[in-house]
């Protein structure tokens, strides 16, 4: 093998260059193709035997397979000094190892390995970034071939020498090891096989985990006691944070196997193997880490707090009692000290990290193991005034304080059976907690509307506000007569201020200064009505106590006034549409009442409504729900173009319409029935919102629960679909496809039949379904056709495969006709119609290169899953149709095969929804129709029994068929 010349060397650090520092962006891809050439990827010709087929490349070599490409990749490591050249290298050779390693002997990968660990052992030197990517590269390296040869495996004793040697190659090799875990750990896109990823993880876990992580501890007490001699400050920042990076990526091990999501990472325990308990229960290890924390100065003891937030949440049954009293009196001490002398507490980072430690803590271990601890007195009341703190500052670390929330949820909730000196602590904590939470919440709303402050404001985001108060809603119902009282000596104050600006805006004196008040008034009323919705919602119903709901009474009170007044003042005859954050505050509001106490049974809710009774006249659950649905009503009136309010109402609908007994109450509502009556967009003009689209579904599916509560529906259904009728009646006299092209006639297809997907998405009874199939066919089967023939090659042709999707699918068993009824094989002779259909003109369709899913690929899986669908169903009798010579079956198998064997095989396995519909469609067909297999084409054939060897290896889809 010829070596890189000098002029080959220098060429491709130019192009290096230009791709790690470009002045263009064309410059950049230019580079890249040229990169590609002379080092080929290997992405198509992994194997190719020789090199017959294998141009010549700029350099002037022939390389011939990824093994030969890695030792270009090595040489061009050893001879140039450019860190562009060298990133390039290492990159290269992590993606040739990545994808194809497997063609490598097994001397050449472990010629590889000793490469990599050597050269960074001989170039300590080297750009911080370009060690990175080399230290990723050995990771990666071991991972994958940590089933190949022992030698792959011995990582910790290879990583002796440099441990031992400098302090630049020490911090080489915290690092690797650092991201060795890491990279063990990590199920990545090219670790498909997830079995062996566990079983490579398990076996690092029992053979290198701790040794590691040891390691990492006794380099933390050399830092500490000085015992390192750095040669620059630079030296030693980067040894204490590889240092700490190691240790919390081993505590961040997924020990048992359940690869959770980001997402969950602070739901659950730390499940450290037994064998770590002596390390753990050392007295020394907790000393070491809060020292440390203390020591090292901030960006450091940020990483400290990391690796505490994970020691808090070691798994309570890796100690006896004694041991594990010893270890949560050791947190609490370390964390007294950090509370009584605020260390690095101004640092955000650390601050945030040490609310994570509270919580995670308390998740972790019990309240009675807690409260009986030496010290806890002094650590509980040290821990609130640090949370009354937090909570008065929450705007400098908003996602701070929701842990705080956490962990004094779980605290107070905790509580609710203690007696004694903690528990009324904690009832003293609980009301202090709450009137800090409150008033801070309320007193902010000014900053923030004008913008004085970076914090954005959490209710924009209602996703993440109502997590934070449903755990709020634990600490204010902890001693929630003092509570209530509070959140109505806030409220009150601001109601008076509010009826004055309405006083003043009445008699026609509106500026901006007035307009300005409003705004702050209506948001501090956002916020408790929010609030005020929260604890109601965390009302437990065999907890809660007939004074707690005389309580939840009263606050409900104070918000249906506010409701009337705010309604009256921003009707549209007042010539003002309202204050959306507050409409958006009254919806949930009534979606935790609903949770709380419409629909029960006990005589002990009654008692809610003494105050409801004696103000408003509200005097049971009926009065109620006739008011929410009059604020749903006018919602869907006054808001239409607020899709926010429009989704929000119209789920609060659905969720009434759910409940078995509800519905029935709601059908006799006059507001509801004025509803069915007149559900069409003429009267409802959010239907006619283009961002109302999804929802309208919904929005149809509550009003066909309603309809069908009733036992005898037909002349209510009659009526109900009148409007749609005359919209079908319209597009009958359609006379071309053209016509059909227009684009009102779409916008008309679009609502119609997403109205019709939704109404029947709700129908599960047999009689039900059959009035809407008498209904729709085959009168109005004929549209559906042509609109979907006109607009095949359009989102609208989605909507209108979702309907029929949803009309053949045996829900239920809603598609059972007697058995002299020929509907089944009527509806499969349409469903053969929409395949062909849709088939033929999908076929004649251009490749697309960007979003195939979404531009190609999500109508063939509705049509795959249509045809499933039919087959499971049970109402089709498919052997008449051969008997009778009727072509449907035949023609729908031929079109779902061509369709099948014109999507690239790759693109199956790549997209999740195609691929489960596809072997979805195969299961149902190998258990159906495997007497046709003698018609099917060779192509088809084999292209099946590809898909099937693909599928079994994996995964994810071998997962799929177990569930089928």
């Amino acid at each position: 093998m010829d070596g890189l010349h000098s002029q080959n060397l220098q060429y491709l650090e130019t192009l290096c260059q230009d791709l790690y520092n470009p002045k263009t962006q064309e410059q950049r891809t230019n580079a890249e193709k040229l990169l590609d050439y002379a080092l080929p990827p290997f992405s198509d010709t992994a194997r190719v035997p020789n090199g017959s087929n294998s141009p010549v490349n700029p350099l002037g070599i022939v390389i011939q397979t990824p093994a030969e490409c890695s030792l270009y990749c090595q040489m061009l490591l050893q001879k140039s000094n450019s860190p562009y050249a060298q990133m390039f290298a290492s990159a290269k050779l992590k993606n040739l190892v990545l994808d194809h390693f497997s063609t490598f002997s097994l001397p050449q990968k472990i010629e590889l390995r000793n490469f990599v660990l050597n050269y960074m052992g001989q170039h300590p030197d080297l750009q911080p970034f370009v060690i990175a990517s080399l230290a990723q590269l050995f990771a990666t390296i071991t991972k994958v071939g940590w089933f190949d040869n022992e030698d792959f495996k011995n990582v910790t004793s290879d990583l002796s020498s440099f441990l031992q040697a400098t302090v630049d190659h020490r911090i080489i090799g915290l690092q690797i090891l650092g991201l060795v875990v890491e990279e063990v750990n990590l199920s990545t896109n090219h670790a498909r096989n997830l079995t062996k990823q566990r079983k490579i993880a398990s076996g690092f876990r029992d053979a290198e985990l701790l040794d590691s992580f040891r390691l990492g501890l006794n380099i933390l007490r050399q830092l500490l006691n000085g015992e390192v001699p750095f040669t620059n400050a630079q030296q030693e920042i980067r040894m204490k944070e590889n240092c700490l990076i190691l240790l919390r990526n081993c505590l961040l091990f997924d020990f048992i196997g359940t690869t959770p999501d980001e997402s969950s990472e602070d739901a659950g325990s730390v499940q450290i193997p037994a064998s770590w308990r002596t390390t753990v229960e050392d007295p020394a290890f907790l000393q070491t880490l809060f020292q440390a924390y203390k020591t090292f100065q901030p960006p450091l003891s940020n990483k400290v707090m990391e690796v505490l937030v994970q020691v808090s949440s070691i798994r309570r049954s890796l100690f006896n009692e004694e041991e594990r009293a010893k270890f949560i009196h050791g947190i609490m001490q370390g964390t007294t000290e950090i509370l009584m002398q605020s260390i690095h507490l101004d640092d955000l980072s650390s601050y945030h990290e040490f609310c994570r430690v509270l919580s995670r803590f308390r998740s972790t271990y019990q309240w009675s193991e807690i409260s009986e601890k030496p010290g806890y007195g002094e650590w509980i009341d040290l821990v609130a005034g640090f949370s009354i703190k937090g909570f008065e500052a929450w705007q400098l670390a908003p996602s701070s304080v929701e842990y705080l929330n956490i962990f004094w949820a779980k605290m107070l909730s905790s509580n609710g059976t203690s007696r004694g000196s903690n528990g009324n602590r904690l009832e003293l904590i609980a009301s202090q907690l709450t009137r800090t939470f409150i008033s801070s919440k309320v007193e902010s709303v000014a900053s923030l509307i004008e913008g004085s402050t970076l914090t954005d404001d959490p209710l924009e985001n209602e996703d993440a506000l109502v997590t934070d108060l449903e755990m709020f809603a634990h600490i204010a119902r902890c001693k929630y007569d003092e509570s209530a009282g509070i959140i109505i000596s806030i409220f009150d104050p601001i109601a008076r201020e509010y009826q004055e600006l309405i006083q003043q805006a009445s008699s026609g004196l509106i500026n901006h200064s007035l307009t300005s008040a409003m705004e702050v008034i209506e948001t501090k009323f956002a916020w408790l009505v929010y609030i005020i919705g929260a604890v109601i919602g965390g009302r437990q119903t065999y907890i809660s106590t007939e004074d707690q709901d005389i309580l939840d009474g009263n606050l409900s009170c104070k918000v249906l006034q506010l409701m009337n007044v705010n309604q009256s003042y921003s009707s549209p005859q007042g010539g003002n549409c309202g204050f959306e954050k507050l409409e958006l505050a009254f919806i949930y509001f009534f979606q935790q009442f609903r949770k709380s106490y419409i629909g029960e049974s006990t005589t002990r809710i009654s008692k809610v409504y003494s105050k409801l009774s004696t103000l408003l006249g509200i005097n049971d659950q009926n009065m109620l729900l006739n008011v929410i649905v009059q604020k749903i009503a006018t919602n869907l009136e006054v808001w239409a173009t607020r899709s926010k309010v429009v989704t929000k109402s119209i789920n609060l609908f659905n969720d009434l319409s759910g409940g078995y007994s509800i519905v029935r109450l709601l059908r006799n509502l006059e507001t509801v029935q004025y509803i069915i009556q007149n559900h069409n967009g003429k009267n409802f003009p959010f239907l006619d919102v283009s961002d109302n689209q999804r929802i309208r579904m919904i929005y149809y599916s509550a009003l066909s629960r309603i309809i069908f509560s009733e036992d005898n529906p037909e002349k209510d259904f009659e009526e109900f679909v009148k409007p749609w009728d005359m919209t079908f009646q319209e597009l009958a006299s359609l006379n071309s496809l053209e016509a059909y092209r227009q684009q009102a006639v779409k916008a008309t297809l679009l609502g119609i039949f997403r109205d019709l997907r939704g109404f029947i998405l709700a129908i599960s009874g047999r009689k039900n379904f059959l009035v809407f199939f008498e209904w729709f066919y085959p009168k109005h089967m004929q549209i559906l056709l042509h609109a979907l023939e006109a607009w095949a090659d359009d989102p609208l042709a989605i909507s209108i495969l979702k309907f029929f999707h949803e009309f053949v699918y045996n829900r239920s068993n809603r598609l059972t006709f007697d058995i002299s009824s020929p509907n089944g094989i009527l509806m499969f002779r349409e469903t053969s119609k929409v395949l062909c259909t849709y088939g033929a003109q999908w076929l004649r369709r251009p490749t697309i290169s960007t979003d195939k899913y979404t531009e190609k690929y999500k109508g063939v899986s509705v049509c795959f899953s249509i045809l499933m669908k039919s087959f499971v169903g049970r109402y089709v009798n498919f052997g008449v149709f051969e008997l009778y010579g009727d072509k449907a079956l035949e023609l729908a198998l031929k079109t779902t095969f061509d369709l099948i064997i014109n999507i690239p095989f790759d693109d199956i396995i790549v997209y999740p929804k195609l691929s489960r519909a596809f072997y979805e469609l195969l299961d149902t067909f190998s258990n159906e129709h495997m007497m046709t297999l003698t018609e099917m084409s060779s192509d088809t054939f084999l292209y099946i029994m590809r898909a099937l060897a693909a599928g079994i290896q994996e995964l994810d889809i071998l997962t799929n068929f177990i569930i089928l």
